[in-house]
């Protein structure tokens, strides 16, 4: 069995063979990224738990993974929620729980761009930043779609080993494709409330897949902040442009 083997709509793939802007590229079999493991049947399983992993992040909120435990992998496993509000708390985003939360549309609008924009600074990737960091990978992370939450962290690690933000963002809107069945019957269900509305048929979309305008407000909100990814990544995660070519270099070929 091979990572491509997984039933598409589980999310589940790697960052390995990315292109870096030196022309090296991501090294395959370090960093994965999934929907939730309690999906993955008994072969998928089998084949994640031979992949050496050693440090699973869940991004989930404890609802969220009490709801639907992650089963043991043989990994060391962290349970963060990645998605906290202005006061700390943790905040579900669930595709059902972003499809409530979009009943009115202009509060949905508030509530996407303030997650979006604290994701990049949230305590979750400072913790999954600290294994990179300490070169103990193979990790997994994911959330409860592997979408949101998840696709943010697989841009900041693409981001961070010099791979550019288009394709950074691709492999966050390849979702999409991953996840296509899922949205298509979303839409079919939905069809009666969005018409012929596109506007609104694209702020939906999210709730089953992603907008990629989503993920570049993420990064908007960092280059509000900083003068450049180096200094984001210093001033965050206390990776200096030193530890940073030295990840690179670890990481790329």
């Amino acid at each position: 069995m091979k990572t491509a083997d997984i039933r598409k709509h589980l999310n589940f793939r790697e960052l390995g063979g990315y292109e870096s802007a030196d022309g090296r590229k991501v090294v395959h079999g370090q960093f994965f990224r999934s929907g939730p493991l309690a999906d993955l049947n008994e072969e998928e399983m089998a084949y994640v738990k031979s992949l050496g992993i050693r440090h699973v992040f869940d991004f989930r909120s404890e609802y969220e993974a009490n709801e639907v435990p992650d089963p043991d992998i043989g990994a060391e496993h962290h349970l963060i929620n990645a998605m906290v509000d202005g006061s700390g708390n943790q905040v579900q985003f669930d595709p059902k729980s972003i499809e409530e939360a979009a009943k009115d549309h202009e509060q949905a609008n508030g509530f996407i761009e303030q997650m979006y924009g604290n994701l990049p600074f949230c305590q979750a990737y400072k913790e999954m930043f600290e294994v990179i960091k300490a070169e103990q990978t193979p990790i997994l992370f994911h959330c409860s779609a592997g979408k949101d939450r998840t696709g943010i962290a697989a841009v900041l690690i693409l981001l961070l080993l010099g791979v550019d933000e288009k394709t950074a963002l691709d492999d966050y809107e390849l979702t999409n494709e991953y996840r296509k069945e899922l949205i298509e019957k979303f839409f079919a269900r939905v069809a009666h409330i969005i018409g012929d509305d596109m506007e609104l048929k694209q702020k939906m979309q999210a709730f089953e897949g992603v907008n990629r305008s989503s993920a570049e407000y993420s990064l908007k909100t960092i280059k509000s902040r900083y003068a450049d990814y180096g200094a984001y990544f210093e001033d965050v995660f206390g990776i200096d442009k030193e530890m940073r070519k030295k990840l690179q270099d670890k990481y790329l070929i």
